[in-house]
């Protein structure tokens, strides 16, 4: 009975440490694409970060359905730059194969 508890504990592990990993590739997602969206927006290198910084920061702490998207969207509405939803989410998945390998690697 030990060695079936050895792994339960194991996939137990597994799974945890698959969700950490998977939380940060999405943190760091939402990263990048909210320094591209200010780098649009005009923003200097230490703006976008940031800029970043804060509006992951509330999106971690207010998590809803594409939060990090109507977030930008608003911020490119008062700028009155053109931007729509889905330019955002094609823009997200272009840049998640780079977030996974940056955060694997």
């Amino acid at each position: 009975m030990n060695s079936f508890n050895d792994r339960e504990r194991g996939f137990e592990a597994k799974y945890s440490f698959d969700l950490e990993q998977d939380f940060r590739v999405e943190t760091h997602l939402y990263k990048m694409l909210i320094v591209w969206a200010g780098e649009q927006m005009g923003m200097s290198p230490d703006e976008c970060q940031a800029y970043a910084v804060k509006t992951v920061g509330e999106v971690v702490a207010n998590p809803r359905d594409n939060s990090v998207v109507v977030s930008l969207l608003a911020d490119f509405g008062r700028k009155n730059i053109d931007m729509t939803a889905s330019e955002l989410n094609s823009k997200l998945e272009e840049l998640r194969p780079v977030a996974r390998a940056e955060v694997l690697s």
